[in-house]
Protein backbone atom coordinates (compact mmCIF):
# COMPACT_ATOMS: atom_id res chain seq x y z
CA UNK A 1 0.00 0.00 0.00
CA UNK A 2 1.19 3.67 -0.31
CA UNK A 3 3.28 5.70 1.93
CA UNK A 4 1.20 6.81 5.07
CA UNK A 5 -0.45 9.61 4.46
CA UNK A 6 0.03 13.26 6.81
CA UNK A 7 -3.36 11.98 8.56
CA UNK A 8 -1.87 8.73 9.81
CA UNK A 9 1.16 10.62 10.85
CA UNK A 10 -0.41 12.69 12.86
CA UNK A 11 -2.88 10.91 14.54
CA UNK A 12 0.11 8.38 15.38
CA UNK A 13 2.32 10.93 16.50
CA UNK A 14 -0.51 12.20 18.82
CA UNK A 15 -1.09 9.25 20.16
CA UNK A 16 2.03 7.31 20.48
CA UNK A 17 1.87 6.81 23.95
CA UNK A 18 -1.27 5.85 24.55
CA UNK A 19 -1.96 2.22 24.24
CA UNK A 20 -5.31 2.24 24.87
CA UNK A 21 -6.21 3.65 21.25
CA UNK A 22 -5.63 2.31 17.92
CA UNK A 23 -4.91 3.45 14.35
CA UNK A 24 -5.78 1.59 11.16
CA UNK A 25 -5.83 2.24 7.92
CA UNK A 26 -6.51 1.03 4.04
CA UNK A 27 -4.76 2.97 0.79
CA UNK A 28 -7.10 2.42 -1.60
CA UNK A 29 -5.87 2.33 -5.67
CA UNK A 30 -7.66 1.17 -8.70
CA UNK A 31 -4.40 -0.81 -9.98
CA UNK A 32 -4.92 -2.98 -6.71
CA UNK A 33 -8.14 -4.86 -6.13
CA UNK A 34 -8.61 -5.73 -2.76
CA UNK A 35 -11.54 -6.88 -1.25
CA UNK A 36 -13.32 -6.36 1.96
CA UNK A 37 -11.78 -9.75 3.54
CA UNK A 38 -8.04 -8.33 2.44
CA UNK A 39 -8.87 -4.60 3.86
CA UNK A 40 -10.51 -7.00 7.04
CA UNK A 41 -7.49 -8.93 7.74
CA UNK A 42 -5.11 -5.95 7.03
CA UNK A 43 -6.65 -4.25 9.94
CA UNK A 44 -6.17 -6.93 12.05
CA UNK A 45 -2.78 -7.26 11.50
CA UNK A 46 -2.05 -3.76 11.96
CA UNK A 47 -3.95 -4.55 15.10
CA UNK A 48 -1.44 -7.14 16.08
CA UNK A 49 1.77 -5.65 15.39
CA UNK A 50 0.99 -2.19 17.14
CA UNK A 51 -0.55 -3.64 20.27
CA UNK A 52 0.72 -6.88 21.67
CA UNK A 53 -2.02 -6.50 24.15
CA UNK A 54 -4.51 -8.19 21.39
CA UNK A 55 -2.45 -11.13 20.24
CA UNK A 56 -4.75 -13.04 23.26
CA UNK A 57 -8.14 -12.30 21.21
CA UNK A 58 -6.19 -13.17 17.76
CA UNK A 59 -4.26 -16.50 19.04
CA UNK A 60 -7.49 -18.76 18.95
CA UNK A 61 -8.37 -17.86 15.59
CA UNK A 62 -4.32 -17.66 14.25
CA UNK A 63 -3.67 -21.54 15.82
CA UNK A 64 -6.80 -22.80 14.17
CA UNK A 65 -6.04 -21.17 10.61
CA UNK A 66 -2.59 -22.07 10.77
CA UNK A 67 -3.43 -26.11 11.72
CA UNK A 68 -5.63 -26.42 9.41
CA UNK A 69 -3.65 -24.55 6.20
CA UNK A 70 -6.73 -22.14 5.99
CA UNK A 71 -7.37 -18.46 5.65
CA UNK A 72 -10.37 -16.81 7.97
CA UNK A 73 -13.52 -15.64 6.29
CA UNK A 74 -15.10 -12.39 5.64
CA UNK A 75 -17.60 -12.66 8.75
CA UNK A 76 -14.76 -14.21 10.95
CA UNK A 77 -12.91 -11.19 10.46
CA UNK A 78 -15.28 -8.86 11.41
CA UNK A 79 -16.43 -10.47 13.98
CA UNK A 80 -12.98 -10.92 15.74
CA UNK A 81 -12.46 -7.17 14.61
CA UNK A 82 -15.45 -5.59 16.82
CA UNK A 83 -14.34 -7.75 19.05
CA UNK A 84 -10.19 -5.86 18.81
CA UNK A 85 -11.71 -2.86 18.75
CA UNK A 86 -14.24 -3.34 21.49
CA UNK A 87 -10.85 -3.74 23.54
CA UNK A 88 -9.73 -0.45 22.94
CA UNK A 89 -11.30 3.21 24.43
CA UNK A 90 -11.12 4.38 20.69
CA UNK A 91 -10.22 3.32 17.14
CA UNK A 92 -9.42 6.11 14.33
CA UNK A 93 -10.34 4.00 10.82
CA UNK A 94 -8.89 6.05 7.77
CA UNK A 95 -9.93 5.02 4.49
CA UNK A 96 -7.98 6.49 1.96
CA UNK A 97 -9.46 6.81 -2.05
CA UNK A 98 -12.91 5.07 -1.34
CA UNK A 99 -13.91 6.18 -5.02
CA UNK A 100 -11.11 4.08 -6.18
CA UNK A 101 -12.57 0.91 -4.72
CA UNK A 102 -14.46 -1.03 -7.56
CA UNK A 103 -18.47 -0.40 -6.89
CA UNK A 104 -19.56 -3.83 -5.73
CA UNK A 105 -16.93 -4.01 -3.26
CA UNK A 106 -17.38 -0.23 -2.22
CA UNK A 107 -20.94 -0.65 -1.13
CA UNK A 108 -20.02 -3.72 0.59
CA UNK A 109 -16.90 -2.34 2.94
CA UNK A 110 -19.77 0.90 3.59
CA UNK A 111 -21.99 -1.88 5.40
CA UNK A 112 -19.28 -3.31 7.15
CA UNK A 113 -17.87 -0.81 8.64
CA UNK A 114 -21.11 0.98 9.16
CA UNK A 115 -21.84 -2.02 10.95
CA UNK A 116 -18.46 -0.87 13.47
CA UNK A 117 -20.36 2.75 14.01
CA UNK A 118 -20.85 0.90 18.42
CA UNK A 119 -17.68 -0.05 18.85
CA UNK A 120 -15.96 3.45 19.90
CA UNK A 121 -14.73 4.12 16.42
CA UNK A 122 -14.48 7.01 14.46
CA UNK A 123 -14.05 6.93 10.66
CA UNK A 124 -12.59 9.12 7.88
CA UNK A 125 -13.32 8.35 4.52
CA UNK A 126 -11.59 10.73 1.09
CA UNK A 127 -13.46 10.30 -1.74
CA UNK A 128 -14.67 11.90 -5.08
CA UNK A 129 -18.64 12.69 -4.19
CA UNK A 130 -20.56 9.73 -3.82
CA UNK A 131 -24.22 9.65 -3.77
CA UNK A 132 -23.85 5.92 -2.19
CA UNK A 133 -22.34 7.55 1.10
CA UNK A 134 -24.69 9.05 2.95
CA UNK A 135 -27.50 5.97 3.13
CA UNK A 136 -24.84 3.91 4.76
CA UNK A 137 -23.06 7.15 6.76
CA UNK A 138 -25.83 9.46 7.84
CA UNK A 139 -24.38 10.97 10.66
CA UNK A 140 -21.39 11.89 9.17
CA UNK A 141 -20.04 14.90 8.41
CA UNK A 142 -19.06 15.96 5.06
CA UNK A 143 -16.39 18.22 4.44
CA UNK A 144 -15.95 19.12 0.42
CA UNK A 145 -12.51 20.01 -1.03
CA UNK A 146 -12.83 21.24 -4.99
CA UNK A 147 -11.55 23.97 -6.32
CA UNK A 148 -9.38 25.57 -3.34
CA UNK A 149 -6.68 23.40 -3.59
CA UNK A 150 -6.43 23.51 -7.79
CA UNK A 151 -3.02 25.69 -7.10
CA UNK A 152 -1.26 22.51 -5.15
CA UNK A 153 -2.41 19.92 -7.71
CA UNK A 154 -0.89 22.28 -10.42
CA UNK A 155 2.31 22.44 -8.35
CA UNK A 156 2.36 18.78 -7.78
CA UNK A 157 2.05 18.17 -11.16
CA UNK A 158 4.85 20.46 -12.44
CA UNK A 159 6.95 19.30 -9.70
CA UNK A 160 6.28 15.35 -10.90
CA UNK A 161 7.15 16.45 -14.95
CA UNK A 162 10.65 17.84 -13.84
CA UNK A 163 11.48 14.56 -11.82
CA UNK A 164 10.66 12.90 -14.92
CA UNK A 165 13.44 13.23 -17.10
CA UNK A 166 11.83 11.86 -20.49
CA UNK A 167 8.71 14.22 -19.95
CA UNK A 168 10.68 17.06 -18.89
CA UNK A 169 12.91 16.68 -21.85
CA UNK A 170 9.75 16.46 -24.20
CA UNK A 171 8.13 19.52 -22.78
CA UNK A 172 10.88 21.50 -22.32
CA UNK A 173 10.00 25.10 -23.92
CA UNK A 174 6.63 23.92 -24.66
CA UNK A 175 4.86 26.28 -22.42
CA UNK A 176 1.60 26.23 -24.10
CA UNK A 177 1.34 22.62 -24.01
CA UNK A 178 2.31 21.99 -20.16
CA UNK A 179 -0.43 24.54 -19.34
CA UNK A 180 -2.75 22.14 -21.18
CA UNK A 181 -2.07 19.35 -19.46
CA UNK A 182 -2.10 20.90 -16.45
CA UNK A 183 -5.83 22.16 -17.31
CA UNK A 184 -6.77 18.46 -18.50
CA UNK A 185 -5.25 16.65 -15.31
CA UNK A 186 -7.27 19.32 -13.04
CA UNK A 187 -10.40 18.80 -14.96
CA UNK A 188 -9.73 15.36 -14.84
CA UNK A 189 -9.16 15.29 -10.80
CA UNK A 190 -12.45 17.72 -10.25
CA UNK A 191 -10.27 19.29 -7.51
CA UNK A 192 -9.21 15.91 -5.64
CA UNK A 193 -5.65 14.61 -5.32
CA UNK A 194 -6.52 11.34 -7.21
CA UNK A 195 -2.96 10.73 -9.12
CA UNK A 196 -0.43 8.21 -8.05
CA UNK A 197 2.76 8.36 -9.19
CA UNK A 198 2.75 5.74 -11.85
CA UNK A 199 -1.03 6.43 -13.01
CA UNK A 200 -0.21 10.25 -13.45
CA UNK A 201 2.84 9.60 -15.26
CA UNK A 202 0.97 7.40 -17.68
CA UNK A 203 -1.69 9.51 -18.40
CA UNK A 204 0.89 12.31 -19.38
CA UNK A 205 2.60 10.32 -22.04
CA UNK A 206 -0.74 9.77 -23.49
CA UNK A 207 -1.44 13.67 -23.85
CA UNK A 208 1.98 14.23 -24.53
CA UNK A 209 1.40 11.70 -27.75
CA UNK A 210 -1.71 12.82 -28.57
CA UNK A 211 -0.82 16.49 -28.31
CA UNK A 212 2.18 15.73 -30.48
CA UNK A 213 1.73 18.38 -33.52
CA UNK A 214 2.20 20.88 -30.16
CA UNK A 215 5.40 19.44 -29.43
CA UNK A 216 6.32 20.40 -33.25
CA UNK A 217 5.96 23.97 -33.07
Amino acid sequence: MPPRSIVINHLQNRFSSDHEIAIIFAFCRYSDQYSVTDILASFVKQLAQDHLSVFPIIETVYKDHKKKETRPSEQELQELLQRLLNSFKKTYIVIDALDEVPENTRVHLLVVLSSLRGSRASLLLTSRPLQLLEPFLPDAAYIYVENENHGDIEFFINKQIEETLHLASLLKGKQPLRREICTKLKEKSEGMYVFYFIDFQFLLMIIVQVSGSCLAN
